[in-house]
């Protein structure tokens, strides 16, 4: 298996004799050989959302929103075809933005395979769903779908707030002198937040159960109720955290389409370790925070201006030695 180590050198390597359009020739030749394994055109979405400076520098501008679709417009314009591989590696966003991203791609490929190397959480989750078949780099995860609503700069899961508004309810008819322990924090609730939250939960269940039944289990007895279900257990509140990785053999029990690389081949999963590698890596050396990128090379990227300190440029290391 390559390891982080070996292409780090290979894109030191290229840089040296290319300068910084050595990290894009890299990334792209690891994005084309998958694509040349696999006889299907890829989509790659990258995000990055490790890296706190360029995460502050672009205001959080690091999650699904409608800008992304101007991205994936992009990056599809050369690819032919019914068939598309989309590797994704993302925190989450907007379900009304995922939405929009699903109808772009629907409308043009009717076999779609979601790949996640690292990790795809929430809004992302969501996206994953709407594939005809999920696949999973070997220690990639997937995370619930439950709607978080910023206040006050935090995010906060919908499913809490409702819990924490009923709790109030019950709670201060019983004893009116703990009113002023609740007051700092139902001041915090706009007169409709309850039922934002409510309908967000609707949207987010409402989505995932149309997707799933319309594609992953299409054909299938009883897809509605499956997917259904499928949906209610990823939205739940029950996985007591946003951040948390949804259990595989849980959505395979359910019926969720989904396996690991390896499942595939040794070949397949070495090859989109390598890609993902090198999309961390880009991320790593340069300004760049979203890439959409295909397999011909060809995309869209957001990058900003940030003092990126790579790693040491290295000679060539020769090839082929005896």
């Amino acid at each position: 298996m390559t390891s982080w180590q070996e292409v780090d050198q290979q894109m030191s390597n290229q840089m040296a004799t290319s300068g910084g359009d050595g990290v894009d020739i890299v990334r792209r030749e690891k994005l084309k050989k998958l694509s040349d394994l696999t006889s299907r055109p890829i989509l790659l979405y990258g995000v990055e959302m490790f890296n706190l400076q360029k995460i502050n520098a672009t205001r959080g501008d690091i999650s699904i929103d409608l800008t992304d679709k101007d991205g994936f417009i992009e990056a599809l314009r050369d690819i032919k075809g019914t068939d598309l591989d989309v590797i994704i590696h993302s925190p989450g966003g907007s379900p009304e933005a995922t939405e929009s991203i699903v109808n772009l791609l629907r409308s043009r490929f009717t076999s779609i395979r979601f790949i996640v190397p690292s990790i795809a959480k929430s809004a992302t989750t969501m996206l994953s769903m709407s594939g005809d078949e999920i696949i999973l780099g070997d220690n990639a995860e997937l995370g619930p779908t439950d709607p978080q609503m910023i206040i006050n700069g935090v995010a906060n899961p919908a499913h809490a707030i409702i819990k924490q508004f009923d709790l109030a309810k019950q709670e201060i008819p019983k004893n009116n002198t703990i009113l002023p322990a609740w007051l700092p924090i139902l001041q915090q609730y706009g007169p409709s937040l309850i039922v934002v939250c409510q309908n967000a939960i609707k949207l987010t269940k409402s989505l995932v159960s149309t997707w799933l039944s319309k594609y992953m289990l299409k054909g299938q007895k009883n897809a509605k109720q499956k997917a259904a279900f499928i949906s209610r257990y990823l939205s739940g509140n029950k996985h007591l955290s946003h951040s948390r990785s949804i259990n595989i053999e849980e959505l395979r029990k359910k019926g969720v389409k989904i396996k690991y690389a390896s499942e595939i081949s040794t070949e397949f999963a070495e090859s989109l370790q390598e890609v993902y590698f090198a999309l961390m890596q880009t991320f790593q050396r340069t300004g760049a925070y979203k890439i959409y990128e295909n397999n011909l090379g060809k995309g869209f990227y957001k990058v900003i201006q940030v003092m990126v300190v790579p790693p040491p440029l290295q000679q060539p290391t020769p090839q082929n030695q005896p």
